[in-house]
């Protein structure tokens, strides 16, 4: 691709790029919940006949949008054998504000590119999924954070979620971002947010747009990416992005590897320390500790959660086992024991969508309560490992 020659802006929401080899891009803005954008994107791709039809969303979630059924059919125990657990809820969350703005307007976040989508299918033009992975997106947001910052994050935008969805809200969504807008203010309290959901992702998209640029190509965007990646196209060289540093998940260096098996063997060995020296009383107060304080902790996250007794009594005894193992958490055996012992669908997951609209229905609806039942129990052991250290640091005094 060669540089900019020339940007028009024929109307606010669209902005004309000519290359000096004579290719065109047509950027469109949009506002993700305006119906008009929806006419708009379908009148500027009759008008323009472009060959290229670009938009920014990534091939799972035009998967979902273009089938919802497969994503209804996903297994539930995948989620808890491959630890999507966060970021299926995360995903929950976003499909119920998605479902609170369309009450609001009348027209479902991402209309637009459902429209860009079947006019590029029915014209047989080249369609370009633009945007990054949404898993990588997250998880390199939820990466960059601490434990305790994961924590408020979750508990922000779960309990966040309750609040209505007001004309300010909405305003906001018609000139942003759809996952800014949903973490709301809380990007002021971690500033990796707008980095990894906002900048990164204006990289992104202007080099998967630059790389795969027709003769003449419509390019469907929110409004919020539009001044990025304009500001790339003239400054920068997106053709030449490999985007290779910003498209993968951090796999962590080998200290934080290292890190999660420091502490069971620490405690281990305290254990083995008082045995062998002669201070048996004393270790074996300090485990019943270990077992109470670990074992409670988790239960409690199990209960708050409504889980089965069943349940909050296998958190309990999972919980001072899986902190000594790294490679499983309580988390994942309450979410095992909840799932066997109710059964949720996710065939059900347009109820799960409704119910989670709101903050009670996450507890009223079976499979989000089980998403509930696992992130609280592992939060509990974990605060749990923690908090019992104290006492098996007599063991050595």
């Amino acid at each position: 691709m060669s540089v900019v020659s020339s940007i028009e802006t024929p109307k606010t929401n669209l902005n004309k790029i000519t290359f000096d080899d004579g290719k065109v891009l047509y950027l469109i803005g949009t506002a993700h919940v305006s119906g008009d954008s929806v006419k708009f994107v379908e009148e500027c791709i009759n008008e323009f006949e472009p060959d290229t039809v670009a938009v920014e969303l990534d091939k799972n979630r035009m998967d979902v949008l273009k089938n919802r059924k497969k994503y209804e059919e996903t297994d539930i125990i995948d989620i808890f054998k491959k630890k999507k657990v966060l970021f299926f809820t995360v995903q929950l969350i976003m499909s119920g504000y998605q479902k609170k703005i369309a009450e609001k307007t009348g027209s479902a976040p991402g209309s637009e590119f459902k429209k860009a989508i079947e006019l590029a299918e029915e014209k047989d033009l080249k369609l370009v999924n633009a945007d990054r992975d949404i898993s990588v997106t997250l998880k390199r947001t939820i990466n960059s954070m601490t434990f305790k910052e994961k924590v408020k994050f979750f508990t922000g935008m779960l309990f966040g979620d309750d609040k209505d969805v007001d004309e300010k809200a909405i305003e906001e969504l018609k000139k942003g971002d759809m996952l800014m807008q949903i973490i709301g203010e809380m990007q002021d309290e971690f500033p990796s947010l707008k980095r990894t959901i906002l900048d990164e992702r204006d990289r992104y998209l202007a080099a998967n747009i630059a790389q795969n640029l027709g003769e003449k190509t419509v390019a469907v965007v929110g409004a919020a990416h539009v001044p990025g990646i304009l500001r790339r196209l003239q400054e920068e060289k997106p053709e030449e992005d490999s985007l290779d540093d910003i498209n993968f998940v951090p796999k962590g260096s080998k200290v934080t590897k290292i890190i999660p098996w420091i502490i069971p063997l620490l405690i281990i060995g305290m254990f083995i320390y008082g045995f062998f020296n002669g201070n048996a009383p004393d270790t074996l107060e300090a485990a019943i500790w270990w077992v109470v304080i670990n074992g409670t902790l988790s239960a409690l996250g199990c209960a708050l959660a409504l889980g089965h007794p069943l349940t909050i009594l296998a958190g309990f005894v999972a919980a001072p086992i899986t902190s000594l193992n790294p490679t499983i958490g309580a988390g994942i055996v309450t979410g095992f024991v909840q799932l066997y012992l109710v059964r949720p669908r996710v065939i059900d997951l347009e109820t799960v969508s409704q119910d989670t609209m709101h903050l009670k229905g996450w507890w009223k609806n079976k499979l989000s309560r089980t998403l509930l039942v696992s992130l609280f129990s592992s939060i509990g052991s974990a605060i749990g490992t923690f908090a019992a250290i104290p006492f098996l640091m007599k063991l050595l005094m």
